[in-house]
């Protein structure tokens, strides 16, 4: 896969969809299953061909790409911030997570198992959330900093809340390693956002 902006823009997108939907069920307690199994299933796909087609193609990934132009932008409002912190903070994770050889075995081991398991993501979505979020407190959760998802109290300590929470984490830090594949870097978030916003707007359908 090429190291392009437009690789690292489709990643960040996947990555930018996962969080925004972090959100929704973490203030309001809902998500969109058309949103969120884009993102769980980029979990399961190791030999794409492409980096759009980790996600089921670009069409997937509409609203992480209006998302990620909202948190590139000018927008400030405090849901593109919060974006902004639980991403620094998986980015420092997910590096501390690929050092580790043998959870990223662990890992790939366990999603390949559960890949095999896998019959519908539709009728099985429940029982994929709790596996993922038990594989992501298991592997990348014990690292520091600790990542602190805002919300409602009462929402966020409801268990299927929590497990669509934790699994759409792991997605999230699977789009970062894409990302980091591509050459993606902290710098070049920081200094290249027009280049992001106008691969953004080619990749809008």
């Amino acid at each position: 896969m090429t190291q392009d902006y437009k690789a690292r823009t489709i990643a960040l997108a996947g990555m930018q969809q996962s969080l925004a939907q972090v959100q929704q069920i973490a203030w309001h307690g809902d998500y969109d299953a058309t949103i969120v199994d884009p993102c769980l299933s980029s979990l399961f796909i190791e030999d794409a061909e492409n980096y759009a087609a980790v996600y089921g193609g670009v069409e997937q990934l509409q609203k992480g790409l209006r998302t990620l132009a909202s948190t590139l932008g000018q927008d400030t409002d405090k849901t593109a911030m919060e974006r902004l912190r639980y991403f620094a903070t998986l980015n420092v994770l997910t590096k501390k997570f690929l050092d580790e050889s043998n959870l990223v075995t662990q890992v790939s081991t366990t999603l390949n198992i559960l890949h095999d398991e896998i019959h519908d993501l539709q009728s099985q979505r429940d029982y994929v959330l709790q596996r993922l979020a038990r594989l992501y407190q298991n592997t990348i959760s014990p690292f520091r900093p600790q990542l602190i998802i805002h919300g409602q109290a009462s929402l966020l300590t409801a268990a299927h809340h929590s497990n669509a929470i934790r699994a759409l984490l792991l997605a999230a830090v699977r789009s970062i390693v894409l990302w980091r594949q591509a050459g993606g870097t902290q710098l070049n978030f920081l200094l290249g956002k027009s280049k992001y916003l106008r691969q953004i707007d080619h990749l809008l359908t």
